[in-house]
């Protein structure tokens, strides 16, 4: 489907991906023009989280919609506002639309597992920051995900990777402070009376010109369900980085190793979130992707190349780059390598496993089956 501001962008690894461009900047009208233009895939979006939820046991999306809602009109009013207008373009109920924006904690609240792996490398002297991951959740949902720039009444632009529907994730703004996501499950964990973590990225996306001011927008999110936002600034925003672990009681924060390398996998690096982390027991492959990691990048905080990060995130060893079984819809897959390219202030986004772009192939580990993601 096209629509204004619409195009396809061609990526570096397998294929294609839809890039949207809104042409409306008062927020009601820019999620009205998103929810028309895409009106079909944010109600695929919206099924297929239907579905998933009803898995875990929440049919009736109306409760957790509506205090979804309140919490992000008492946070962001003008998120609310454009979640609003996606629900009327798309012609659907506003409940459901931000249902979809909490589904991270819909899915905290029937304990659902999670994946992705973040890699980010400061450097030194003239290079900007690398920062990269895998996006992984579930097969079924491949075709449910876009890039979307939303430029502001100001002048400013945001730019995230993100499902139809939902108001932000994965991104860069248009003054060098990227973020990115890996979902985190503590047991402190509730239903959708928080903000939802989305919203709380695209907020950040939206305001911050500065690391430290990510942060404080993150630090002011009351949250029900628990993410680690990654919080990266370009060279123009202070080249550093801080990962914000989101939980009911925190934030808490991890910062990069004195080389300049800060990684990232599903389960809490910080105290005291780490007392109560489930992910551990319940899915200890975020354990192994990890250690993964920190074993091929050690000490390249200071010239990893974006090559070189994301070949490491096309590994198969321990499970970072994930394939689905053929016909497995509610089977793990990385839907999408991303990284942010500080330079251009844009997103680098390879489609599907990040391992066909570099000359690798499924291991035998590769393939992962189950009944969670991120």
């Amino acid at each position: 489907m096209n629509g204004k501001g619409t195009d396809t962008g061609t990526d570096a690894g397998t294929g294609t991906h839809t890039r949207f461009v809104s042409t409306a900047t008062e927020p009601r009208a820019r999620g009205r023009e998103f929810g028309e233009t895409w009106r079909a895939r944010v109600a695929a979006t919206a099924d297929g989280y239907r579905e998933l939820f009803a898995r875990g046991g929440v049919r009736d999306l109306s409760g957790p919609g509506s205090r979804a809602l309140a919490a992000v009109e008492a946070w962001a009013p003008y998120l609310a506002a454009e979640i609003r207008g996606i629900a009327e373009g798309a012609a659907l109920p506003v409940e459901t639309v931000a249902a979809v924006n909490a589904r991270t904690e819909i899915l905290a609240s029937t304990r659902a597992g999670g994946e992705c792996s973040t890699v980010v490398a400061l450097r030194e002297g003239d290079a900007e920051p690398v920062a990269a991951q895998n996006w992984d959740w579930y097969a079924g949902h491949a075709a449910n995900w876009l890039e979307w720039e939303i430029p502001h009444a100001n002048g400013g632009r945001s730019t995230t990777l993100t499902e139809y529907g939902i108001v932000g994730k994965i991104g860069v703004n248009d003054r060098g402070v990227g973020c990115l996501f890996n979902i985190l499950h503590h047991r402190a964990d509730t239903g959708a009376h928080g903000v939802p973590v989305h919203v709380v990225a695209r907020r950040l996306l939206d305001e911050a010109g500065t690391v430290a001011d990510g942060l404080r927008i993150i630090g002011g999110a009351r949250t029900s369900a628990s993410t680690t936002i990654t919080v990266v600034g370009g060279r123009r925003a202070g080249r550093s980085a801080v990962a914000a672990e989101l939980w009911p009681g925190g934030p808490g924060h991890v910062l990069p190793d004195p080389d300049g390398l800060l990684l990232h996998t599903n389960h809490f690096l910080s105290r005291p979130g780490a007392d109560g982390d489930t992910e551990p027991r319940t899915d200890p492959d975020t354990l192994v992707r990890y250690e993964v990691l920190r074993r091929a990048l050690h000490g390249r905080g200071r010239d990893l190349s974006p090559a070189q990060a994301l070949a490491a995130l096309a590994g198969h060893d321990g499970g970072v780059c994930v394939h689905a079984p053929e016909g497995d819809d509610h089977a793990f897959r990385t839907l999408a390598a991303v990284r942010i390219d500080f330079a251009t202030r844009r997103l680098d986004i390879h489609t599907g496993p990040p391992c066909r772009s570099h000359g690798d192939r499924p291991g035998p580990d590769g393939d992962r089956s189950g009944t969670d993601g991120n």
